[in-house]
């Protein structure tokens, strides 16, 4: 190759490479899984830490001050801002946190319709005065041990024995329940990601299922697939024109087309990408690392 070529192609490698900045990211601790803006508009992270009962937290981030805001938390997931409350998933209960940082139990296990095994992201409602979370089941039967955060080919006979016990619920914040998404469709078996559209009095709920990688509407007793192939979904948002979706065992984040479900790659190389933040005012979204223990600033158009 003519030295003048092969200096031209590295020039185009290297400006493709080098020629836009990498998102910025903020180091907040062990294990963040769920990121929303709350409080004085600061951003607010939670925190499984380590395994032991209880050490479990909410963390504050301004700027770049991370501190411990709420905790006695076991395992916390899924966090919105609502009602001037943060609401949070932690295994098998759904805290209510206010300003103080409180922690007050919205739902626990007792008050559900059904068994609780593994509640994990929660989205506002359009009515802003209730919240739908995911209860997946226990993810374990879905990853083979053979491998690391593996999960089963679709097609395997492991696949086909798995159960299918993952729904969605509707939970006010007085602490009224009701199924929003029944269980027994096998593309949402696993539910994890959840989101919200349409307008309010009529929602359309989103659902990215964890094992199918699939994006699945819910809306009058009908079930859509609108999306596919993302396997190990994690945190999910809706826009007019967009779906965003992050994996958790593929660390990357995509953007999906809605009218022609075209799904683009705008984020991978991270070690688990979890339940992320669509920041629309400061056009980013704020994905958290869990297991790097970081939070990416990731500029969207």
């Amino acid at each position: 190759m003519p030295r003048l070529m092969l200096f031209c192609l590295l020039c185009l490698v290297s400006g493709r490479l080098l020629g836009a900045e990498p998102p910025k990211t903020l180091a907040v601790g062990e294990n963040p899984e769920s990121v929303c803006r709350g409080f004085g508009g600061k951003l607010y992270v939670t925190m499984i830490n380590g395994e032991e009962p209880g050490d479990g937290t909410i963390v504050s981030v301004d700027g770049e001050k991370v501190a411990v805001f709420a905790k006695g938390f076991n395992s916390p997931k899924g966090l919105v801002f609502i009602g001037d409350y943060l609401v949070a998933a932690d295994e098998t209960t759904l805290w209510k946190v206010d300003k103080a940082g409180t922690a007050t139990k919205l739902a626990e296990a007792k008050d559900f319709p059904q068994p609780i095994e593994f509640l994990n992201d929660v989205a506002a409602s359009k009515d802003g005065a209730s919240v739908y979370v995911s209860e997946m089941s226990n993810p374990k039967p879905m990853f083979d041990p053979d491998g690391d955060r593996k999960l089963w080919d679709l097609d395997s006979a492991k696949a086909k024995e798995l159960p299918n016990k993952g729904c969605i619920y509707r939970v006010t914040l007085d602490g009224k329940i009701s199924v929003a998404v029944p269980a027994g469709n096998p593309a949402i078996r696993f539910p994890n990601g959840v989101a919200v559209g349409g307008k309010e009095g009529d929602d359309r709920v989103f659902v990215g299922d964890f094992f199918s990688g699939e994006i699945v509407a819910y809306n009058n007793e009908k079930y859509r697939s609108v999306a596919t192939g993302m396997r190990g979904i994690d945190g999910l948002t809706v826009t007019k024109d967009f779906f965003y979706a992050s994996s958790w065992t593929q660390g990357k984040v995509w953007k999906v087309d809605r009218k022609t479900q075209e799904a683009t790659v705008i984020l991978e190389g991270l070690k688990s990408a979890a339940d992320f933040f669509y920041d629309a005012k400061n056009k980013q979204l704020i994905v958290p690392d869990m297991l790097a223990g970081t939070l990416t600033f990731l500029p969207i158009e």
